[in-house]
Parts: C-alpha cells; sequence; structure tokens
C-alpha cells in the first residue's frame, strides 16, 4: 500500500475549497454574522434568556453546526459527483488506491473544511459576542465526528445522485430542513412534550445539542447519549462508504 496518493487526494480536496474560498468559506461568514446582527441586537433583544444565557449566545453554537454541516456535506459530495460527472474518477479508480484510503481522503476534505469554517466563523463572532468556552476537547470532538458523519452523508449522495438536482435536493429537502428542527434556534424544552419526542428522533439534533453543551455546558439530552449517537453514526456511514466503494457502487457509468 502506497500513501503518496493517498496525501495528494488530500492536498487536492484542500486546495480545491480553499482555493474556491469566496464560494465556501465566505458564504456561511457571512450567514453567521448575518444571524448576530439580526438575533444579537434586533430580535434578539425581545427574546428571554434561555437556559441563563442571552439569545445570540444560546443560538450561536447551533449556528457554527449548521455551517460545518452544511459544508462538509457541501464538499464530499460535490467534489465526489463531479469527478464522477467528469470521468476524472476513472483516474483514481487505476491508481494505486485502495478503497479505504479513497473514502478516507474524501471524508479528510469535509473534516477540513468544516473545521475551517467553524474556526472562522468563531474567530469572527468573537469579536461580536464574548461567549464562553465550557470545553474545549468536546467541542473538537463534536465538530470533527459531525464532520465525518456529513462528509460520509455527502460521499453516499453524490453516488446516489445523477443530476446536480438530486445532490441539491437532499441538502434543501433532508438536510436544512432536519437542521432548522434540530434545535439550532431554540430549546427542544421549549416545545410540547410530543414535539420533544419527535426531536428526540432527529439525529441532526444530537449534533447541535452536543456542540451547545460543549460551548455553553448546558444541553437538552444527556451528553453521553449525544456523543455515542454522534459518533455511532458517523463510524456506521464510514463503513458503507467504504462497502459502496468497495463494491464499486455507480463509481462509472
Amino acid at each position: 500500500m502506497t500513501w503518496i496518493g493517498f496525501y495528494t487526494l488530500i492536498e487536492r480536496e484542500f486546495y480545491r475549497f480553499m482555493r474556491l474560498s469566496r464560494q465556501t468559506i465566505l458564504p456561511p461568514l457571512i450567514t453567521t454574522v448575518m444571524f448576530i446582527l439580526i438575533f444579537g441586537y434586533s430580535l434578539g433583544t425581545r427574546i428571554k434568556e434561555i437556559s441563563g444565557f442571552s439569545y445570540i449566545i444560546y443560538i450561536l453554537p447551533g449556528l457554527i453546526q449548521m455551517a460545518v454541516i452544511t459544508n462538509a456535506y457541501a464538499n464530499s459530495s460535490t467534489s465526489l459527483y463531479m469527478a464522477r460527472l467528469e470521468r476524472s474518477i476513472e483516474n483514481m479508480l487505476v491508481a494505486p488506491l485502495t478503497h479505504f484510503q479513497m473514502v478516507t481522503a474524501y471524508m479528510i476534505g469535509g473534516l477540513l473544511r468544516g473545521m475551517v469554517v467553524a474556526g472562522v466563523i468563531a474567530a469572527v463572532s468573537a469579536f461580536f459576542i464574548d461567549f464562553p468556552f465550557h470545553h474545549w476537547g468536546l467541542i473538537f470532538t463534536s465538530i470533527f465526528f459531525t464532520s465525518i458523519l456529513f462528509s460520509g452523508f455527502g460521499i453516499i449522495s453524490a453516488l446516489y445522485a445523477e443530476s446536480w438536482d438530486k445532490i441539491a435536493m437532499f441538502t434543501n429537502f433532508v438536510i436544512t430542513p432536519f437542521v432548522y428542527l434540530g434545535g439550532v434556534f431554540y430549546s427542544i424544552k421549549m416545545l410540547p412534550p410530543f414535539w420533544q419526542k419527535i426531536s428526540l428522533a432527529n439525529p441532526m439534533f444530537y449534533c447541535v445539542d452536543l456542540v451547545r453543551y460543549s460551548f455553553l455546558g448546558v444541553s437538552d439530552a444527556p451528553v453521553w447519549i449525544g456523543l455515542t449517537t454522534v459518533i455511532s453514526a458517523a463510524v456506521i456511514l464510514y463503513g458503507v462508504c467504504i462497502y459502496l466503494f468497495w463494491r464499486g457502487y455507480k463509481l462509472v457509468n
């Protein structure tokens, strides 16, 4: 097994999204700053504190996690689907790369983009808001496994999709609604009991709740449940992606 191709593939993924930073890094940063301005200085002043924090501080960890989710997914899905569309993936398949290395490289690409976006948003937000860091290790862990989870989801959707419309369909009809319903802008304890139970079945909720605890030290669900759910889902999707590559599922039309 050679690792030169593996490192080259990671470098290509990193270079690809950094070279397009105006399309990959800047938009989520602008979106988050807009949320801070709207909810921090306008609507947020009319909303009571949640769990002892002002509204903008309460939702900021969720906004960071939302950016991580969408960017990790977008990176792996667009990169792999474009490789299928342009048939450049055929060059990769004949290279001395294992299925494990190919999947891992795509996932690391999504992971790096998610971590870069999270870091940039947190750094810029610090100019507007003085927010706490409850547990640095858990912040890194939650963002790490969330990026892996949605990078894997992006790989699966890129293999399944037959057009750019289907890539966008996953974003518009699966990721975005479930993220918004995952407690980014509210605590699920504010919901009626029935909808609280429905929210607990949403895996996006645990991604948001886990990173909120790591920043603020408050959560709606036990931390160990959130950590177990996110890590388990990431490992399962990682295994599924390796299996699909091993089967050659739609890699070449």
